[in-house]
Formats: C-alpha cells, structure tokens, sequence
C-alpha cells in the first residue's frame, strides 16, 4: 500500500500528538517524523523525504529556518502557527494550521492539499501516455511480432524498435509482452480476440 507521509515539526508534544491524531483519520497516512528540536528538524528536512511537513517556524532561529526552506518543496509545507497575529509573510507555506483550528478545519485543509498533490501526479501521468507509434509498437508486440518483424512493418530499424520499447517501458512500468497485451486490450489498442492465436 502506497501512504502518503508527513513530518511533524513542533516543539509542544501535545500539538504533535494532536495533529497525529488528526492526520491518522485520513486514510492511507503515516508520520515519518515527530521533532521537538531545531537541529533536529534541521538535519531531517535537508535529508529525508516526505509528502508534506508540518512545521511551527517558531522552532528555528530566522536564518536556520529561511535556509531550511530552501531543502524542501514549498507546494508541501504546511505553516503550524500558535498566534494568529504572527506576520507570516515571508515564509513561503502553501497552508497555514493554527493551533485553535478545528479538527474539521484541519482537516479540510490538509485534504485540499492532498488533492492539489493528486491532480498534479494525475497530469504528469497524462503526460507520459505513449505516443502513437509507441501505441503501434505496442499493438504488434502483443499481436507476438519480433523486433525485426515490427521494424519491417512500420519501415523503421530495429534499433529503434528497441529504443521505443525502452520508452514504453519507462512510461508504462510493463516489462513483458503478456503485460503489454493486457494494457493493449484495456485501452483498446487491440482486441482480445485479435490475440487467440498469439503465442509467447
């Protein structure tokens, strides 16, 4: 099962706690990390990676915190501020949690995040569909044709027959003929019947 991660950076255990809680009524979620301390916090966020931080900047000294920023994903840290009146401008956070939030409130805005996070993995996906010679590829690699067969029925080589298979590999994550035949059959490149006689 994939999880989405969080980092939790606060120096009260109870607000650590809290949001855990919190966190853990959103399925699929886990805590990589809970952090009372500035150096502590400092060494986790320049090397581990997460989906999202929840960070109280009132844990790092001004410099140590602008220079934190710089590590990590600004679409990705989430603000976690005690006092509502702190001026929190220059700090780069694509939410703010504050501490006398509801649990509903957090809730919402944590989700709206996850759902900005989903809708751009969605159109990077969309951007690595195959193109349509890689769909052609892919139609006579599951109809059983060989490298060199595919080469002489596009009049392309078979050296770049094995390049576009390499592609279509990275794109699609399918490294075997029956694999593709079945994302051919899904997406309607071919049909199953055209596959009764096919053999590998």
């Amino acid at each position: 099962m994939i999880y989405l991660s969080f980092i939790i950076c606060d120096q009260s255990f109870l607000i650590r706690k809290g949001l855990a809680a919190v966190i853990s009524k959103i399925p699929s979620t886990k805590i990589l990390h809970s952090i009372d301390s500035e150096d502590e916090a400092y060494n986790i966020l320049k090397n581990t990676h997460a989906d999202f931080i929840i960070l109280n900047p009132d844990i790092f000294y001004k410099q140590k915190i602008e220079d934190t920023l710089k590590n990590v994903c600004k679409t990705r840290t989430i603000g976690l501020i005690s006092n509502p009146d702190k001026d929190i401008s220059n700090f780069p956070f694509a939410e703010i949690i504050y501490y006398n939030d509801t649990q509903s409130t957090i809730l919402k805005k944590i989700n709206h995040l996850i759902e900005k996070k989903q809708s751009t993995l969605k159109k990077q996906k969309k951007q690595e569909e195959i193109s349509s010679r890689e769909a052609s590829i892919v139609k006579y690699i599951a109809l059983g044709y060989t490298n060199k067969e595919i080469a002489d029925k596009l009049f392309i080589s078979s050296h770049t027959v094995v390049t576009h298979r390499k592609n279509i590999t990275r794109k699609l994550g399918i490294k075997t003929a029956p694999g593709l035949t079945i994302y051919a059959i899904i997406n309607n490149i071919i049909n199953i019947e055209d596959t009764k006689d096919v053999k590998f």
